[in-house]
């Protein structure tokens, strides 16, 4: 299967899959997607003006956002055309695009450089996490960052509760993210309980 033929097949899945339960992601996700909130209310304690979301879902986070931040200006890459469409409707004040992380044109969403690109929960999704998170690092500002909140290894869990785990996930097209993944970059990274997540600062390589 090629590149082409592999995003069409995830797009299409998205669609299938967010076509029925956009509407009661938000109330089912808070159980699980651990972390969110943290990293959210740390990006607030940082100066940046422009915050583009990868897969915003439903928009929860860049309203949260917003909420405590509304004049800087936000964008999303969404790859699944059911909750773009949500998106735009639940965060008019914002600026969204259809697009892969591996190939959109970030600075172009929102006319300039990000400061900070946001994963949450979305880099365990896509196709390519390593070609996602090299496009997302050559996109933000010299002194930008991209945040990461994800699945970790889940190492700390028992395999009596990890195994089932990772297959559950599996069905949703989630792979929780593999270690070393992010060694490469200049990571500020800490671990969830039971290694179950992980919030990661990532930021340009010198040239």
């Amino acid at each position: 299967m090629t590149d082409a033929q592999r995003l069409h097949a995830h797009r299409e899945f998205l669609n299938r899959y967010y076509g029925w339960s956009r509407r009661i992601y938000d109330v089912t996700r808070k159980y699980y997607l651990f972390g969110r909130d943290t990293a959210l209310d740390r990006l607030l304690t940082e100066r940046w003006d422009r915050l583009i979301e990868v897969g915003p879902g439903t928009g929860r986070n860049l309203r949260k956002l917003h909420a405590k931040r509304p004049g800087a200006r936000y964008g999303g890459i969404e790859a699944s055309d059911e909750m773009l469409v949500h998106a735009r409707a639940k965060c008019p004040w914002a600026t969204f695009e259809h697009g892969f992380a591996e190939s959109c044109d970030y600075p172009s969403l929102l006319g300039q450089r990000p400061d900070r690109i946001l994963f949450s929960y979305c880099l365990s999704m896509v196709t390519d996490p390593h070609a996602a998170l090299a496009n997302a690092l050559s996109s933000v500002t010299p002194s930008g960052e991209v945040w990461v909140v994800d699945f970790s290894d889940l190492e700390g869990l028992s395999a009596m509760a990890r195994n089932p785990l990772r297959r559950w996930l599996q069905t949703f097209h989630v792979e929780p993210l593999p270690e070393g993944l992010l060694d490469r970059y200049d990571v500020g990274i800490e671990h969830g309980p039971w290694r179950y997540f992980l919030i990661a600062r990532l930021r340009p390589q010198a040239s």
